[in-house]
């Protein structure tokens, strides 16, 4: 059983965020300090933090859902580190990813070349190479690399 502490100097925010957290299996859910033994504290404020007992965290907006606080909590309490991506958070910089953007963005991340990709997806092989190339620019990278990279860290894509 994984022992979740909500840690908030506002009571009415922490017994919201407890609430949010309630019912998953295998959670106790409880409020109380930092200090407090746990596998996972959630700290709401300005942003919803979420600090593994091994060093995992995961940082999202304050007005995130349940279901996403759950599942950061979750990736937290499997020693993965969360932040939401300036695309996904309304970042009116960044232009959102569409979906097939990130179908294509997860092959890149495979090691597939726009041939493969296009094989895969059953598209042309310049219609591969004009979705890489609006990763690379929505994400600012100069590179594949450097956009799995930054895909990576942001969680967009996994391995």
């Amino acid at each position: 059983m994984a022992r979740i502490v909500v840690v908030s100097a506002a009571p009415l925010l922490a017994d919201g965020v407890a609430t949010a957290l309630k019912g998953v299996d295998g959670w106790e859910v409880c409020i109380g300090r930092s200090d407090d033994a746990a596998d996972a504290w959630v700290l709401p404020g300005g942003e919803l933090v979420v600090r593994g007992a091994h060093g995992a965290s995961a940082h999202l907006p304050a007005d995130s859902g349940a279901s996403r606080l759950r599942a950061a909590v979750a990736a937290v309490l499997e020693g993965l580190s969360v932040r939401e991506a300036p695309w996904f958070s309304g970042d009116p910089e960044r232009e959102p990813l569409t979906p097939r953007e990130i179908e294509v963005f997860e092959l890149v991340g495979k090691g597939l070349s726009n041939r493969d990709i296009a094989e895969a997806l059953g598209i042309s092989t310049h219609t591969a190479k004009y979705h890489v190339a609006q990763i690379l620019a929505k994400v600012n990278a100069a590179t594949r690399a450097e956009a799995v990279s930054e895909g990576l860290r942001s969680g967009l894509i996994g391995l």
